[in-house]
């Protein structure tokens, strides 16, 4: 179902940092993250220090306001949490940090070889050829996700893009305006959830 992969997709995330916080051993984490094992690790090692204390609540704030809304993509992790855990540090490979966030391997390859920084003209031009549908639709982008493509299947499938009906805008902007209320941040590059709407 649409609907449910955004949720899904973050409720992932939360099973994961939950999993860390309890203290797991190396051998289970090189076991249960062999793709983010270091990135994992190091996580599991601040949560040990008391240096994560403030991120499970929030990220159930976060899942909770989700679940409500019900989105067909998934919104950024929360940027404090990004932040704390060390997804913008460039401290991990780009690949550990790209697996920890569910991106799929074409996705992460295309991020690392290009050096793509947001939705780009290639992308624009894969939706200008789609065929006209009924009514407006939109493209929409998990923010700090760029797909290999625009129509990538497994991105798709991950809940991280996804062409929505245009009436479920209000619905991103609503959800959006309820994250930013609930779980405020100073992050200064994902001020939104989501990466720019287009229209198609």
């Amino acid at each position: 179902m649409q609907e449910a992969k955004g949720l899904l997709s973050l409720n992932r995330i939360y099973r994961i940092l939950k999993d860390l916080s309890i203290n797991p051993s190396t051998e289970s984490i090189n076991k249960k993250y062999r793709d983010f094992s270091t990135f994992a690790l190091r996580i599991s090692v601040m949560f040990a220090d008391d240096r994560l204390f403030d991120i499970i609540p929030r990220l159930e704030t976060q899942l909770e306001i989700v679940r409500k809304y019900a989105p067909g993509v998934r919104p950024a992790l929360d940027p404090y949490t990004s932040s704390q855990i060390g997804v913008f540090s460039k401290i991990d490979p780009d690949a550990e940090i790209g697996h920890f966030l569910d991106y799929p391997d074409c996705c992460i390859k295309s991020f690392s070889e290009k050096t793509r920084y947001g939705i780009d003209k290639s992308h624009i031009e894969e939706l200008m050829k789609l065929p006209r549908q009924k009514g407006e639709k939109i493209f929409v982008a998990t923010a700090g996700f760029i797909p290999c493509s625009a129509l990538c299947k497994k991105a798709r499938a991950r809940g991280l893009v996804a062409i929505l009906n245009r009436s479920e805008e209000e619905n991103l902007k609503s959800l959006e305006g309820e994250l930013s209320m609930a779980l405020p941040h100073f992050h200064p590059e994902y001020q939104n959830h989501y990466y720019e709407i287009k229209r198609i």
